[in-house]
Formats: C-alpha cells, sequence, structure tokens
C-alpha cells in the first residue's frame, strides 16, 4: 500500500491531479490500519469490528506505549489529511510524503533496512 501511496505522489504533478495528496494520505492510512491489525494479531488480541481507536488503545495497553503512540501519530495526521474541511489547506505532497515515511519506518522490522512485506 506504501508503495501504491508514493506512485500517487510521484504522480502528483501535471493537470488533474488535485486530490493526488489527500488519495495518497488515505492508502498510507489504510496502510498504518493494516499494521495495527498484524500487530494485534501477534499480541492475541485480534478485534475486527472494533473502531481504530480502540485498536490504538487496546494495542497501546498490549504492546508498548512508545511505539504505539508513534502509530497512532501517523495515523491521526494521516486522518487529518483525508479529510475536506473548507477552512483548512489541502494537505501537500511534501506533508504527506513525510508521514509515508514515517510510516515506512514503523512497518520496517527492528535492525532492518528494508521495511515489511506486508506493507
Amino acid at each position: 500500500m506504501l508503495r501504491e501511496s508514493e506512485r500517487i505522489l510521484n504522480g502528483a504533478t501535471g493537470p488533474g491531479s488535485g486530490n493526488s495528496a489527500r488519495l495518497a494520505a488515505f492508502v498510507a492510512r489504510q496502510a498504518v490500519e493494516a499494521l495495527v491489525d498484524e500487530r494485534l494479531k501477534v499480541v492475541g488480541a485480534e478485534c475486527a469490528g472494533a473502531s481504530m481507536r480502540t485498536r490504538l488503545a487496546i494495542l497501546r495497553s498490549l504492546d508498548g506505549a512508545e511505539r504505539t503512540a508513534k502509530v497512532e501519530f501517523a495515523w491521526n495526521q494521516l486522518s487529518a489529511c483525508c479529510h475536506h474541511h473548507a477552512y483548512e489547506l489541502a494537505p501537500t505532497v511534501g506533508e504527506v510524503r513525510v508521514l509515508c515515511e514515517r510510516v515506512v519506518e514503523l512497518a520496517t522490522p527492528a535492525g532492518s533496512s528494508q521495511p515489511g512485506a506486508k506493507v
């Protein structure tokens, strides 16, 4: 999913690309949600019907607050990028690219330079 976000961001110039940053943020947010679900399976706390905020709270209590705080931050920022408000500017490609890089870091297993295969 993150590769798809990057592809969307790379094509974000030219006519007709108006919402490409927002679309890339949406795809990256789905990648974060997949990471959370995968981690919940690892800690034995699958909760498919729960909201993402609930899943993040469960993950925080079972899997360590520091890493989960980074995941929550990325998810919250990407969620903000996904929503359209008349009083806010749309996210820039650069802003979304930085958030995608953070998600790649979260998806990379400790001690590895390659992102996780499922993302």
